[in-house]
């Protein structure tokens, strides 16, 4: 979409509301169904519909100074202003199970989204509000970010992932927008919420890859550049915009595109439309690669309905993006322990990952990887589960399917399954067509005394050699390699095929047991959906070596 046609569907989706005039309510029970069942769906989908009213009138009236969007605006405005909290009940202390005295000030990422948005607002259209709304807005703002976040330290200030710069930076635009320049009070919090800058930027590495994922790499590095960008214009602050490290940050996503939309599905990854005003300004102004867009994002490409996104999307959009190329390359995140290889020639794409188990928002697949053409995959990654309260409780998460080692393209030795630990997998070697890792630590119940996987890359095949060897007290082992696909899968003899319109994928064993085991399952959005597991067995001595060769065919 370009930017007309943006503007022409928040005009429009402005109208609807108009005509009905009703503002999506936020029921109690919501909060009392995440207490019981832990269900979070109930309550964030009228949540997330009152803030997309919030985004289109915003938008629609500072774009058409009309009386009526005005009035309307105000009114819902005035609604979120009467919010029991600006929290999600996912994020609000519970004791006793009961949300505690603290619940009204707890300062989350929604909390300061909100917060945000109502300032940012604030800055378009502010001097058209009633004095009355402009008054309430500042209280609010006052009562549930600022003071709360001067009267105490707040665990998300030292989070190195994307809590530390989505909340910092939301509170660091908000004081920019609503406080006096250059205040004693801006000036504090800008200088404390440092800490919270440095904390996001330490969650990375030199290489700048989000092992969170791309969908995260949008809401974290977004926030971070937005605040980023507003600090070095209003106060001539720009130490952040210039770090090396947020180059490489910004260059991330470049190097996840299978194609243009869809971008490797490692952690708790869902498909994402990533934000147009972000990836222009890191074109623009950063200098660096960017995965192609279609255009300006439309009005519904962010379920939670950001106005930070929103606003930028429409005015900081460069029509270049459009213009960018699905390029081959190679390439290696050092830190994160990531090899991608992309080959627009022979239309493949693979990535493979090291890592450890306590990344944020990690699974158990140290060693997993994903096969495909540049424009589907074939060997792939389920993403992200179900967000609920037990999903993000590390003893119950790896419950979850899409969170399993059981998921993902890993053997199963001995019967065990991959298990979370804190070790991190050892690199043997990397080139542009082999990456080596040493994956023993990661099997402490199999009995297994060294693992170690190797990808080779070539043309239009993929080969994977494990070698193991076991303990000396174990002469017999079982080993299944695992393969997860969401194509049904097709057993000839020693090969599984896997088809589509467009080509096949054909994996070859050198077992003849072979079983596909299809699995349903409940996705990020609540959903059933279907995945296969493709298991071949093999029975080895003390010491052995497994090979499987996967081969991408055209047509």
């Amino acid at each position: 979409m370009n930017p007309a046609e943006v503007k022409e569907e928040i005009l429009q989706a402005a109208q609807a509301y108009l005509d009905t005039g009703e503002i999506p309510y936020l029921p109690y029970q919501g909060y009392q169904e995440y207490l019981e069942s832990g269900n979070r769906v109930g309550f964030e989908t009228h949540y997330f519909a009152r803030r997309r009213m919030l985004v289109v009138l915003g938008l629609a009236y500072e774009m058409e100074r009309k009386a009526a969007i005005k009035e309307l605006l105000e009114q819902v405005i005035w609604e979120i202003c009467n919010e029991y909290t600006w929290c999600l009940p996912a994020h609000l202390p519970i004791v006793d199970g009961q949300f505690s005295s603290q619940a009204r000030h707890t300062v989350d990422l929604f909390a300061a989204e909100t917060g945000q948005s109502l300032a940012e607002l604030f800055m378009l259209v502010g001097g058209d509000l009633s004095p009355v709304i402009t008054e309430r807005v500042l209280y609010e703002i006052d009562q549930r970010l600022f003071l709360p976040f001067e009267e105490q330290t707040w665990e998300w200030e030292t989070k190195e992932n994307n809590w530390s710069a989505v909340i910092g930076g939301c509170l660091g635009m908000t004081a920019l927008y609503v406080l006096p320049k250059k205040s004693e009070r801006q000036l504090r919090m800008i200088k404390r919420l440092d800490t919270a800058m440095q904390s996001y930027l330490n969650s990375f590495g030199e290489d700048g890859a989000c092992v969170e994922g791309v969908g995260y790499w949008a809401y974290g590095f977004g926030y971070f550049l937005y605040y980023a960008q507003l600090l070095a214009e209003v106060l001539q602050e720009d130490t952040y915009l210039k770090q090396p490290k947020t180059r490489k940050i910004a260059a991330f996503p470049y190097y996840t595109m299978i194609s243009p939309g869809h971008y490797i599905p490692f952690s708790d990854y869902s498909a994402i439309e990533l934000p147009s005003g972000l990836v222009s300004y890191c074109y623009e102004h950063l200098g660096v690669a960017v995965p192609q867009l279609s255009g300006v994002s439309p009005l519904d490409f962010d379920p939670c309905y950001r106005f930070a996104h929103s606003y930028r999307n429409l005015y900081w959009h460069n029509e270049a993006i459009t213009r960018e190329t699905n390029a081959s390359f190679h390439h290696y995140f050092e830190q994160a322990q990531w090899f991608m290889a992309k080959d627009v020639q022979q239309d493949l794409f693979f990535a493979a990952k090291g890592g450890s188990n306590q990344e944020s928002h990690n699974h158990l697949d140290v060693g997993h990887f994903v096969l495909g053409t540049t424009e589907e995959l074939f060997l792939t990654d389920l993403g992200a589960g179900e967000y609920t309260k037990e999903y993000f409780d590390e003893n119950t998460r790896y419950h979850y399917f899409p969170a399993a080692a059981i998921s993902h393209s890993l053997p199963i030795i001995n019967q065990h399954t991959q298990r979370p630990t804190a070790e991190e997998a050892t690199v043997l070697q990397v080139d542009d067509q082999q990456f080596d890792l040493d994956l023993s630590a990661f099997y402490p119940k199999a009995a297994v005394t060294e693992y170690q996987r190797r990808f080779v890359v070539s043309q239009q095949q993929v080969t994977i050699e494990d070698h193991f060897v076991f303990d000396e007290h174990q002469p017999k082992n079982l080993v299944v390699e695992n393969f997860i696909t969401n194509i049904p899968p097709m057993v000839q003899n020693k090969t599984v095929q896997l088809m589509t319109k467009k080509a096949c994928c054909v994996l070859g064993f050198t077992s003849d047991k072979i079983q596909i085991q299809p699995v349903t399952y409940q996705d990020h959005h609540g959903g059933q959906a279907q995945a296969y597991l493709i298991q071949a067995e093999y029975a080895l001595e003390q010491t052995g070596e497994i090979k499987t060769t996967i081969k991408i065919k055209k047509g």
